[in-house]
């Protein structure tokens, strides 16, 4: 009896893109998402990002909408369940704002604005008796996007349209109907029309969306154009560790010969040094979808820092304040960015921050806009994920048997520790960072998480 070679492969950003292309089901699928992000397999700002807009592309284009209202809850039920697999990962609320904004858009464009209003309004309407009833872990505030009855300072995307709507259309989306239960419609409005009798707005959402994931995708490249602008002759630049967008970012400087400057990497031990190491040998593709490159694709990309004549300094974390005073800027790469201006980060990236703004050295932070968070904190310390201790090294003896050891997955940095953003969008100070986010999700303020 011969033995068969089983291949096991690791659900990752490929293989989740690989399902939705060959084995897409309406509702197979969004159950594996929702077990993928609870695993952890597809993890990360960008992969999340990615795999989220393609399931919401594919979604949109399978379902069957009956009326606008329809696909405005469709979409926000699916915010609920995604979000509660991770509720640490933003991105994944920034792509159903993203595309909450495309179905908005496309409706006013339609001459539907007013069914779009009224379809945002009865949902958060429904939501209200719910809201003693949180079904998603505590990091947020509110049971989907839109703002918690039991607190009035909180804003959201939704609220915005309840802003410019009639007291009268208002009053009557948040009364009871005769049969006790809430209805979509509002005083004024027509009844909602199926999308036969309306125009189809789905075939201008789709074309959008795939617009959004194409600007997904092409975001490190987009930032790196900017490289020649911020990375100068005889400069020493420091990082914390090689994530890849700064990754690529140096390599756009060091592509024109004239480019001629030293990096200094922090391994980041010791939850990234592996990472780092790997990264300044050049032996991690800078993104998942490197692998389905051509092999002179590859390593045209791949062409490391020190090929194209950058010197690259590998130093450990406790050398930082022994070398800052001799770098020109710092270039940190963001998780996410809060509206205020604060950074998520890489754990140990709040030391390379401190250090500098102490000898008065710039922190360029990279960020792609699918990262910019229209939400901010009062408790910031539910933004921290923990990892696991035994990353931390230490001995056994009797005293450590009592003794815990945190490890932080994330650092946040502050706002007064940076000096200016990098995205995909273009370069923003730190004091416009906060209209910038607000304007691409067209919020009048944040969220309070």
């Amino acid at each position: 009896m011969t033995s068969q070679m089983v291949e096991i492969h690791t659900p990752d950003l490929k293989w989740w893109l690989a399902h939705l292309e060959n084995d897409f089901h309406p509702v197979h699928s969004i159950d594996l998402f929702v077990n993928t992000l609870k695993r952890r397999s597809v993890r990360n700002p960008t992969p999340t990002a990615v795999g989220t807009a393609q399931l919401l592309l594919r979604l949109i284009a399978a379902h069957k909408f009956t009326s606008i209202q329809n696909l405005v809850d469709y979409v926000l039920s699916l915010e609920t369940r995604l979000s509660a697999a991770r509720p640490r990962e933003m991105s994944i609320r920034n792509m159903v704002r993203r595309v909450l904004g495309i179905i908005r858009e496309e409706a006013e464009n339609a001459g539907y604005g007013d069914h779009f209003k009224a379809a945002m309004e009865a949902s958060q309407a429904r939501e209200e008796p719910l809201a003693a009833k949180p079904a998603r872990p505590p990091l947020m505030a509110s049971h989907t996007s839109f703002a918690n009855p039991t607190q009035a300072s909180v804003t959201s995307l939704f609220n915005i349209l309840s802003q410019s709507a009639s007291p009268q259309a208002v009053s009557t989306a948040n009364s009871p109907s005769q049969s006790g239960v809430q209805t979509p419609q509002n005083a004024g409005l027509p009844p909602p029309q199926p999308l036969s009798a309306q125009k189809d707005i789905r075939p201008a959402v789709i074309q959008d969306i795939r617009e959004l994931v194409e600007e997904l995708e092409s975001s490190e490249t987009s930032i790196a154009e900017y490289a020649p602008q911020l990375i100068h002759k005889n400069e020493m630049i420091m990082t914390y560790g090689l994530p890849s967008t700064v990754h690529r970012l140096l390599l756009r400087a060091a592509h024109k010969r004239e480019h001629d400057f030293t990096v200094v990497v922090v391994e980041g031990s010791p939850n990234i040094f592996k990472h780092t190491h790997g990264a300044v040998m050049n032996k991690i593709p800078l993104t998942d979808q490197d692998d389905t490159a051509s092999e002179a694709e590859a390593a045209a990309v791949r062409k490391s820092l020190q090929e194209r004549g950058v010197q690259v300094i590998v130093i450990s974390d406790s050398d930082i304040f022994n070398f800052i005073g001799r770098v020109n800027k710092v270039f940190l790469a963001a998780n996410y960015v809060l509206a205020d201006g604060s950074v998520l980060a890489t754990a140990g990236a709040l030391n390379v921050a401190c250090a500098a703004k102490a000898l008065m050295k710039p922190v360029v932070v990279v960020a792609g806009s699918h990262v910019l968070c229209p939400v901010t904190s009062y408790h910031q310390e539910v933004l921290v994920e923990m990892g696991q201790p035994v990353t931390v090294g230490y001995e056994e003896g009797e005293l450590l048997d009592r003794a815990d050891f945190p490890n932080p997955l994330v650092d946040l940095v502050e706002p007064q520790f940076v000096t200016m953003f990098v995205t995909n969008n273009g370069i923003v100070s730190k004091t416009t960072i906060n209209r910038a986010t607000l304007d691409l999700y067209h919020m009048p303020e944040a969220d309070l998480v």
